[in-house]
């Protein structure tokens, strides 16, 4: 059963079984998510906006080096780990628009995440949250699948001013180097500064907001576009360089916002 967060001009749907993941974002009668036809898509994450976490992107081999020794985590097709555990798993719903998760194993450590929708006159913000007791490696993030065109016909535009982009290797993961932007279609993570914002010239405009500097932005599927604010890069745990100065944020924040 779904859950529905409605105002005048805003309908949310959230489905607590798929990740509690939100899998309509309806703004002034326009449908801005939408699910990616590539078959190179697996099809579990493959629609809605859905929570990643203890972990964001794809870390190297699955592997996860921590004081205890390495930690094994599942992998996708790639080889590779892919977008955390609570994707695919049924959340507690604990108040309207609020969920919770535990998870423990594979991951080093348990905890709880903790993941809320909020709507705006304008839009919707979502709060996702890690809390293990401790202040051990993780990233988090959301992912959300908009529509390339509308049901309208109406193509969408992106707008972004990223200050760095993270070099990836042959393999397609990151390399530990911020190298200038390059152009477009991307799977690459960025450093950006403001807000993203994503136009459907004559239909509606959306503000990408959120505390993080870090966006993923998955541009090369025909049927739909990623923007994506995480705590930090992809496979971050195996580079320095791309680890945040001040420890490992355990929350973010997203805000969707629509111009009039």
């Amino acid at each position: 059963m779904t859950d529905v967060l409605e105002n005048d001009r805003v309908r949310a749907t959230i489905d607590p079984t798929r990740g509690a993941r939100l899998t309509s974002l309806v703004i002034d009668g326009l449908e801005l998510l939408a699910r990616a036809e590539d078959q190179s898509v697996d099809p579990a994450i493959a629609d809605g906006c859905f929570p990643m976490v203890p972990w964001a992107g794809r870390i190297r081999d699955g592997r996860l080096t921590t004081p205890d020794g390495v930690q094994q985590l599942p992998v996708s097709d790639d080889g590779n780990a892919l977008h955390g555990l609570g994707h695919v798993e049924a959340w507690d719903v604990v108040g309207q628009g609020e969920y919770r998760l535990a998870l423990g194993s594979p991951w080093p450590t348990s905890g709880t995440a903790s993941l809320t929708y909020r709507l705006l006159d304008d839009g919707l913000r979502i709060e996702l949250s890690w809390d293990d007791g401790t202040d051990s490696p993780c990233s988090i993030g959301l992912h959300p699948w908009f529509a390339r065109t509308l049901a309208t016909g109406e193509q969408v535009v992106l707008s972004f001013d990223p200050e760095a982009m993270v070099e990836r290797g042959d393999d397609g993961l990151p390399t530990g180097r911020l190298v200038d932007p390059s152009p477009g279609p991307w799977d690459d993570c960025f450093r950006v500064a403001g807000s993203p914002v994503l136009t459907w010239p004559g239909a509606v405009q959306l503000r990408l907001s959120s505390g993080s500097p870090w966006w993923v932005v998955y541009s090369q599927p025909q049927s739909t576009i990623c923007v994506e604010p995480q705590t930090a890069p992809p496979d971050a745990f195996d580079h320095p360089s791309l680890q945040p100065a001040d420890g490992w944020p355990h929350a973010v924040w997203f805000e969707l916002q629509a111009g009039r």
